[in-house]
């Protein structure tokens, strides 16, 4: 099965993950519908290409948030190491706090962080 719906930008779709190659295709237009989705689309590749930016914690590397981060088990951390377990998803990347706990943190490049490198490695 296969469907498809037949819809223009002036029609105001949800839908606004649209490369920035075909946006800058599209012709002028002062329709407000197109107008906002064109921004909408414009805002989504401005914040994933924030997060792209941003550094990717190796394993040794400490993670400062700018922010304490609450866990479930009632505790708060600002400052972790980050260790590799092999076997585990997405690099295997886990989060050592400051007591030895192991912890998981969710959407790392959604937060304010900085990394501090192990002596002797880029901060590249």
């Amino acid at each position: 099965m296969f469907g498809y719906k037949d819809m223009s930008e002036s029609m105001g779709p949800c839908e606004s993950d649209c490369p920035a190659r075909i946006l800058d295709l599209l012709t002028a237009t002062d329709n407000t519908y197109a107008l906002a989705w064109r921004e909408r689309c414009r805002s989504g590749l401005a914040l994933r290409a924030g997060r792209a930016a941003k550094p990717t914690p190796k394993p040794g590397d400490v993670v400062v948030l700018a922010e304490p981060l609450l866990f479930r088990d009632g505790r708060t951390f600002s400052r972790f190491e980050a260790v590799s377990l092999p076997g585990r998803k997405h690099g295997g990347l886990v989060y050592r706090s400051e007591l030895g706990g192991l912890y998981r943190i969710p959407k790392l490049k959604d937060r304010v962080y900085l990394i501090e490198r192990k002596a002797g490695r880029s901060h590249a």
